[in-house]
Formats: structure tokens, C-alpha cells, sequence
């Protein structure tokens, strides 16, 4: 079953303050995420944000308990240029922690009209008392452009970090928009050095280095990088004199996006951070350009998303969000969704990405171009907020995806499919995928071929996914179940009939009442519905219709545990509604699972019982076992109801009676009693014989017909779903009887007798079976042998002993070891007698492929007495030849000649013959001199 996500109701995490309106418009929100560090330890993301507000503060929300954790406050003429970044240090031999939190100010001077830019760290350090010291540190900025990413890099490994781990060591890397990077001290602020834009625009065209604007910036570790975008080919990264390695030499790498302002081209940059040796050196290049690769210019690109791990670049541009592959660094366009109304996106996976609207939230796989799940937002919400939302970060291991719309924080929580069964899973298989297909954007589609015109069946929509057809629907259910309540069946046959698109039988076709129609009889009423002549020919129609259909046929009916009475009733056996369900293949067990939804919510193995007694109610319907019969031929069935129907179809034809009679039988007290009891079972064993050659009778019966269906279509199900079924609705003297019939048919076929002991009369009546009958005998006949297990052999031994004698026991399964070993052997002999004939085989399809005709023509090879010694074949001399120029031109019989010569050998003879000049059909043999 397909694996379906559901997207809740967004929730309000905190109101927040209102911003403070600058002298450059009105106040912001800035949100960033929050990161945990312990001693030689990875960075890993904490469930927190850290909110930065115009003028207002700084504050750090928990996302769990939606509680403030800290806050600190700015100077009111404050205004923050990028997200803030927060980074808590644990050592691991203290049981302090230090919280640092930096942000990024554009603080406008009252004296002047120009503005100051500084960098400003928050430290809070919480002893093991629980007492906290906040520590504020400033630094003023020697840069024109604004600031746009700041992030701590790892630590320093130096001898005073190694000697004590009271403090991160770590650096602050700040990045401007014009492309500006800056180091600076994480404790102290001190600027350790800078390198200017040309960094990045070195490596790009002249053209491109004027204007340069960072679009998006974040850190890694080379690890990733090497890994996820370049395939783990490390033999690219030849600047470093070691190898990188995630337990080794593994420096920081600062990934950016640029573009120019002019010609709208956009570059992909990765930068290596400098060591703590290489950061002490006086050059002014101490940041190593690795890699630049040129991106797809898009028009108004407003966000970025980069997995690399994954090697994945997402990007939104004009409601369209576009997927970017990596291969060998080299970004690759892998699709392009088109989204109306979007605003925002979160990437959840690899194959999901939740989107926001301003009427709600969907998660999409941009893989299958599919919709997930998707959820509406009240409009008044959105309406009293005016602004969009904005997602922020998404914590995969809460499932929670969170974001900014206006003054709130709002969360958003998406809730795994039941049928997940590890931790985290991709819902993003073809399976998952199929009628939730989104339509394509024109500009995204790719132009079709006029000689092949799109299918009407894929451009038409499926019959109820409109939201026209809604109104509809209700209209017509309702009327529907009026008709029924009134007790108007003909009508609510007409109405149905309608729906269904099955035309009914006019007054002049009356007179074929009584007869069978496609399986049953006219219905009581008078009313008859005329049947397609193939299956095919049944129209679509909406599923609700069909889930409507099921449930009024059909009841449920709530049983005890200790009940064994049926679960599943019949209320309409006679009706027209049930032949079209049957015939159409529409009463599968998914589609009556799906219509008693609510009543088989809390029954265990829903599917086995549903399966169990479906075959059953259509035989009490239609005694003739016609209808079980389009049952088994039209629907998709699984090993439970092939199961049921061959128990049914088999005791129908009389084949083996019901198990309980004989074991009461056994089970009786008194020596008088077994005896006549033994006698009894003595004539039916052998009234069983002649029953086997009564069921002749039934060869062009629907019986038959059926069990034949039932036979091959249980042969292409899972082996341990099909002895699971038998030993669910099979007892073992009952598969044992099953076991007969597939050894009557093993015998029946030939399979068990030898060709040698067959006489010229018996030659000639019987005709060959199919190939794949013994295939399929064997693997029936080898799940019934693993369904009865060594208990159920052990209690038929039992009950055989008791029945006869010791001596008829042993029979038994001695004849049955005699069949098997009489199939084995002509199992062998068909491999020998393949060995004898491989060769011959072989050497004639390959003269066939030789001799193949120029003109296309059919070629019949006779094959000689005598084979050519070695079986050689030679292919054909072409009889057409190409001049310089491309001309085609023909052989003579001559040039033909000399090419079949100069092929044989010194010791060869061949014949030419006319044919071969030609190059008609004649066999090329080669007789080898010895």
C-alpha cells in the first residue's frame, strides 16, 4: 500500500516583539539555527532558534517547549544585516558551558548620515552552580558592504587547546556581499586576517567580476564536500598535500553563490579555510580557491538550499523550484517543479520538499512530479498576519518543520506514514507516486512529436478528482440511497447502470431473459443491464461510485471472537450491480477493505477474512460457479482468495469431502466400531478413484475452468503467502487430497509415464501439454509438501495406520516416492537427450542467423543427414558493397567468389554454388580435411 504522509495544523510557537522601524524601511525578523559542540566532538544542531529583531533583541527560543531560553538586547538604532548564529561549548571535563551568540549590526550615526558596522558577541558561561555571567564583546568592521553570513569554524587544535579545554578556540568567519571574507578571534573578536572579493572573482571571465554580489554562503567540512558532490574522487583536491579524510586532515570549506549584477550569470564557489600554520603566514592569499563552476542563470532567485552530503542544490525562482544534481562538482538540472502561489520551501529528503502558500502547505516529490500531502490554512489567520511564511530549519528527528509569518514563530508538524517501518524513510518510490501526479508546466514540458498525439486516456483527468464532480457525487449518492430506503430496486439498478456507463436491455430483448449474461441470470425485477463483450470495453468511473456499490451489495456484520459464522454477508445475490463488480474486476479485497473502512478498523487480518469469504458468497449467488469464475478470471487476487476458491472448487467437484466427518470417525471408542468404520473408509478410498475419472465430466465446466485459473494464477504468488494461506484455510488430510489431484494430473498429462511404455494408440489420442505444466504442478505441489510440515505428515501417517495397516502407511508414501522418482528420471533423460542435441541445435540456429535473406525475406533451413564436421558455419558474403563517396553498388558473382575463397582454408574443400553467388538461401558447410 502506498505510503501517505499528513501534514497538521500549524500551531504559534511564541509571538514576538514588534520590530523597530529603521531609517531604511520597516523592521525585520532574522532567524538562524542554533548548533551544540562538546570537546573533539562533531557539531551537531540543536532544537533550538536563535530570533533576531530590529532594534529589539536577540532572543533563543527552545522549539519543544516553546519557552524563551535567553535573550539580549540591542540599542534601539540597531538593525541586523543576517541571520544571527548561535554556538553552545560544552568541555568535556567541566561541568561549565558557554553559550556564544553573534550578530551581525548596521547602526546608524546620529552625527553623521553614514553608518557603523560592527560584529557583536554575546557569551553566556552557566556553571555546574547553575549561575550564569553574560560577557558582551564588540568589534567594529573595516567593510563597505553590508554583512550576509557569519559562522564559527571548528577548533583550533593548538598545544594551549590541547593543554586546556575551558575555552572553543574556535574562529569567526564573516562574509560581505561584495564577497569581502573576514577571520576574526571567537573570544576576543580581534581581526586575525582578511581577504578581499578578488578571492572569488579571480577564477571567473572578465566580464563577470565587476558587480559580484554573494547570493547564499554556507560552511562544511571537506569531508562532505568530497563525498557528496564529487563522487569521492579525492584525487581532485590536489592543492593539499594530504589526503582529506573525515577521521584525518578534514579543514573547514566555505561553499558560496555568487552572481553578477550585469549579466545575471551565476558561479559556484568552494573555498578552503586556512590551518592554524597557514593563518600565521604574512601572504595576503591565505583562503584557497578549490573549485568554481558556473550555474544555470535563473531570474529572481530568492532562496537557496544545499544538501551536501547528498550532493543536491535546490533553488526557488518565479514560483518554480528547481533541482540541481552534482557530478564530479558540475551542477546538473534534474527537474523543475512549478508550484503556484509558492513562497517558501524546506527540503525534508531526498525525494519530499515541503512548500508553503498562502492557502496552505504541501509536500511534494519533485522525482515523480507527485503531491504527497498537503494541508489548508484558515484564511483569517493568514489574512490578520498580511505576510508570507517563511520556513526557517526542519528537525528530522521531531518532524518538525518551523518558520516566520510576520510577528509569530509557527510551527509545522508532519506526521510519518503507519506502514514506516525504520526510523527515517524516503517516501519517495514510484509506488508512492502513482494518482498523485501534478500537471506539467508548458515551459517545463518537452516538445512532442506531431506522428505521436498524447493519449486521450492520460489527458483526460480520472473520473472524480475534479472538484466539479463533487457536487455531483452527493447529489447522486443521496438520490441513490433514497431509491434504496424506498425499496425501488429497478431504479437504483438504473441509476447505477448510468453511473457506470453499462447500457440496459430495451422491451424488444426481453425475450433473452433467463438466459445467462455474462455470467448470471436476469435479476428477479425484470431489469437486465447489457454486457460488454470484453472486459476492456467497461468505461472508467469514479472509485467513490465503486466503494458506494460494494457497500450496499455486501454487510458487515460484527461476530463474537468465539463465533465462526461469517463476517461478510450478501444482501443483493440476484442483482445486475453484483455482475457488473464481478465482470469489471472491481471487487478486489483492497476496494471492500476500503468501502467497510470503518468497520474493519479494529479487526485483525481484515484481508485474510475479506479474501476467505468473498469466493464462498459468490457460489451461495450463482450455484453454477460462473460467476466464481469471472472472479477468479477479471480481478487482481491474492493467495487467500485463490486459496478459498480451489477448497471450494474442489468439493464441488467432489473430490475430497469435509475432514471433520472422517476424523470423527477415527476418533470413536470401541474395536467393533473401527473395524466398520475401517471398511467405510476402505470403499470411499476407492469410490475416490472412480471420482477422479468422473471429473471427465467436468472438462468444459465452469469448474474445471475455474480450478485451472485458480491454478495458475496461485503458481505467480509469493511461495510463503501461499503456504501461509493453506495452512490458514486448509487442514492436513485436506491438503493431502489437493496433493491427489495434482498427482492425477502429473499422470493424466504423461509427466509420470515413460515414452517407451505408451502405445501407438495412446500416441496419437493424447495431446502434448504445455511446457509449463510441470512447472507449475511442481511448485504447487511443493508448497502443499512444506504447508503440511513434519507434524501434518506425522498425524497422516497416524491416521493411515489406523484406518488400514502398517503395510498400507508405508504404501502410501512409497508410491508417492516412486512418482517423484519416475518424474526425476525423465527430468534426467530430457538433460541427456539436450546434451546429445545441443550442438546440433545450436549449429542450426546459427546457420539460420547465417543464411538470413537480404530482402527481408522468411528463410526455411533444411537440415541435412550429414552435419559438417566441427558443425561450422560460415556467415554471408554481402552482395552489396559502398564506394568511396557512399555509393552502394552490387557484387558481381566473381568479387563474390573470390571473397568466399580467400575465407576457406589451406586443407578445406567447399562448393560454391549458385545460390551462394547470389546470395540467396543456400547452407554454407564446411567439410574440415583430415
Amino acid at each position: 500500500m502506498a505510503a501517505k504522509l499528513q501534514i497538521h495544523s500549524p500551531y504559534v510557537l511564541q509571538a514576538l516583539p514588534r520590530p523597530l522601524d529603521g531609517p531604511d524601511g520597516l523592521g525585520r525578523y532574522l532567524a538562524g539555527e542554533v548548533f551544540g559542540q562538546k570537546q573533539d566532538g562533531k557539531r551537531r544542531k540543536r532544537t533550538e532558534l536563535a530570533v533576531a529583531i530590529d532594534g529589539v533583541a536577540v532572543y533563543l527560543y527552545d522549539i519543544i517547549s516553546s519557552q524563551a531560553v535567553t535573550s539580549y538586547l540591542v540599542s534601539p538604532q540597531s538593525v541586523f544585516t543576517c541571520a544571527p548564529y548561535s554556538l553552545r561549548w560544552r568541555p568535556a571535563s567541566s561541568k561549565t558551558a558557554a553559550r556564544y551568540t553573534y550578530v551581525s549590526l548596521s547602526t546608524n550615526d546620529a552625527t553623521s548620515s553614514s553608518s557603523k558596522r560592527e560584529i557583536k558577541l554575546f557569551k553566556e558561561e552557566t556553571s555546574g552552580a547553575g549561575t550564569t555571567t553574560a560577557i558582551p564583546v564588540s568589534h567594529a568592521l573595516r567593510c563597505d558592504a553590508p554583512i550576509v553570513h557569519i559562522f564559527a569554524s571548528s577548533p583550533r587544535s593548538t598545544v594551549a587547546n590541547l593543554a586546556s579545554d575551558e575555552s572553543s578556540n574556535h574562529d569567526l568567519v564573516v562574509l560581505a556581499a561584495d564577497g569581502t571574507i573576514l577571520c576574526l578571534n571567537g573570544e576576543t573578536l580581534e581581526e586575525r586576517w582578511q581577504v578581499s572579493s578578488s578571492v572569488l572573482s579571480k577564477e571567473l571571465l572578465s566580464g563577470s567580476k565587476s558587480g559580484l554580489r554573494v547570493d547564499f554562503a554556507q560552511s562544511t567540512l571537506a569531508a562532505d564536500v568530497v563525498e557528496g558532490m564529487f563522487g569521492g574522487r579525492n584525487e581532485l583536491f590536489g592543492v593539499f598535500q594530504e589526503k582529506i579524510h573525515r577521521d584525518g586532515f578534514n579543514p573547514d570549506f566555505l561553499i558560496a553563490i555568487t552572481s553578477d549584477k550585469s549579466s545575471q550569470a551565476r558561479h559556484l564557489h568552494i573555498l578552503a579555510l586556512p590551518s592554524e600554520r597557514e593563518a600565521r603566514q604574512t601572504s595576503n592569499e591565505r583562503l584557497i580557491s578549490v573549485f568554481a563552476a558556473p550555474l544555470p542563470a535563473e531570474p529572481a532567485c530568492t532562496r537557496y538550499q544545499l544538501d551536501v552530503r547528498s550532493g543536491t542544490l535546490q533553488t526557488l525562482s518565479e514560483g518554480a523550484i528547481a533541482t540541481y544534481a552534482f557530478s564530479n562538482g558540475i551542477p546538473r538540472l534534474e527537474n523543475k517543479l512549478q508550484v503556484p502561489g509558492l513562497t517558501s520551501f524546506l527540503r525534508l529528503s531526498k525525494t519530499s520538499v515541503l512548500t508553503a502558500a498562502a492557502d496552505g502547505f504541501s509536500v511534494y516529490n519533485p522525482m515523480y512530479r507527485s503531491l504527497q500531502a498537503s494541508t489548508p490554512v484558515d484564511a483569517e489567520v493568514s489574512e490578520d498576519t498580511g505576510s508570507v511564511f517563511g520556513f526557517v530549519t526542519y528537525l528530522a528527528s521531531r518532524e518538525i518543520a518551523v518558520g516566520l509569518r510576520g510577528p509569530n514563530l509557527t510551527a509545522v508538524q508532519i506526521e510519518a506514514p503507519k506502514n514506516r517501518t525504520t526510523k527515517r524513510r524516503a517516501e519517495g518510490l514510484l509506488t508512492d507516486a502513482i494518482r498523485r501526479g501534478i500537471s506539467r508546466d508548458l515551459s517545463c514540458q518537452k516538445r512532442a512529436r506531431a506522428d505521436h498525439p498524447a493519449s486521450a486516456v492520460l489527458a483526460e483527468p480520472l473520473p472524480g478528482s475534479t472538484e466539479a464532480s463533487w457536487p455531483e457525487w452527493q447529489s447522486k449518492s443521496a438520490e441513490a440511497d433514497e431509491l434504496l430506503r424506498n425499496n425501488d430496486l429497478s431504479s437504483w439498478e438504473e441509476l447505477l447502470a448510468e453511473v457506470f456507463g453499462v447500457p440496459i436491455k430495451s422491451g424488444e430483448d426481453e425475450t433473452e431473459k433467463g438466459a445467462l449474461t455474462n455470467g448470471t441470470a436476469s435479476p428477479a425485477h425484470g431489469l437486465e443491464w447489457a454486457w460488454p463483450s470484453a472486459r476492456a470495453e467497461y468505461s472508467r468511473v469514479d472509485r467513490r461510485w465503486v466503494f458506494y456499490a460494494i457497500n450496499k451489495i455486501f454487510a458487515w456484520e460484527e461476530q463474537s471472537q468465539d463465533s465462526k459464522a461469517s463476517r461478510l454477508a450478501c444482501r443483493f445475490p440476484e442483482s445486475n450491480v453484483l455482475s457488473y463488480l464481478v465482470d469489471a474486476g472491481h471487487l478486489s479485497t483492497s476496494n471492500v477493505k476500503s468501502a467497510f473502512k470503518d468497520e474493519v478498523r479494529e479487526v485483525d487480518e481484515a484481508e485474510d477474512i475479506i479474501g476467505a469469504e468473498i469466493p464462498i458468497l459468490l457460489a451461495q449467488a450463482d450455484p453454477t460457479m460462473q460467476l466464481l469464475l469471472g472472479y477468479l478470471s477479471g480481478t487482481q487476487l491474492g493467495s487467500t482468495e485463490l486459496v478459498s476458491s480451489i477448497k471450494l472448487l474442489l468439493r464441488s467437484l467432489g473430490l475430497f469431502e469435509d475432514s471433520s466427518k472422517m476424523l470423527m470417525r477415527l476418533t470413536e471408542n470401541g474395536e467393533e466400531v473401527q473395524e466398520q468404520e475401517n471398511e467405510a473408509v476402505n470403499m470411499e478410498l476407492d469410490r475416490a478413484e472412480e471420482e477422479l475419472q468422473i471429473t471427465e465430466h467436468y472438462l468444459g465446466g465452469h469448474r474445471t475452468r475455474g480450478l485451472g485459473v485458480a491454478f495458475s494464477k496461485l503458481a505467480a504468488c509469493p511461495p510463503v503467502a501461499t503456504v501461509q494461506s493453506l495452512r490458514r484455510l486448509f487442514k492436513p488430510e485436506e491438503i493431502i487430497g489437493l496433493m491427489n489431484v495434482l498427482r492425477a494430473e502429473l499422470i493424466k498429462d504423461g509427466w509420470t509415464t515413460r515414452y517407451l511404455d505408451r502405445t501407438g494408440a495412446d500416441q496419437i489420442e493424447m495431446e502434448a501439454p504445455p511446457d509449463g505444466s510441470i512447472q507449475l504442478i511442481a511448485d504447487l505441489m511443493s508448497r502443499c509438501i512444506d504447508s503440511v510440515g513434519l507434524g501434518g505428515w506425522m498425524a497422516s501417517d497416524t491416521m493411515l495406520a489406523s484406518s488400514r495397516s502398517q503395510e498400507d502407511s508405508a504404501d502410501f508414501f512409497s508410491q508417492f516416492q516412486a512418482e517423484v522418482s519416475v518424474a526425476l528420471e525423465g527430468i534426467m533423460e530430457a538433460v541427456h537427450l539436450q546434451g546429445a542435441l545441443a550442438e546440433a541445435v545450436s549449429y542450426a540456429k546459427r546457420a539460420r542467423k547465417a543464411l538470413g535473406s537480404a530482402k527481408g525475406k522468411a528463410v526455411s533451413l533444411a537440415l541435412t543427414e550429414e552435419l559438417p564436421l566441427g558443425l561450422k558455419t560460415d556467415s554471408r558474403v554481402s552482395t552489396e558493397r559502398v564506394r568511396s563517396g557512399g555509393e552502394i553498388v552490387a557484387r558481381s558473382s566473381r568479387q563474390v567468389g573470390h571473397f568466399v575463397s580467400k575465407k576457406r582454408g589451406i586443407y578445406s574443400v567447399h562448393r560454391i554454388s549458385e545460390e551462394t553467388l547470389l546470395g540467396g538461401a543456400g547452407a554454407t558447410v564446411v567439410q574440415e580435411a583430415r
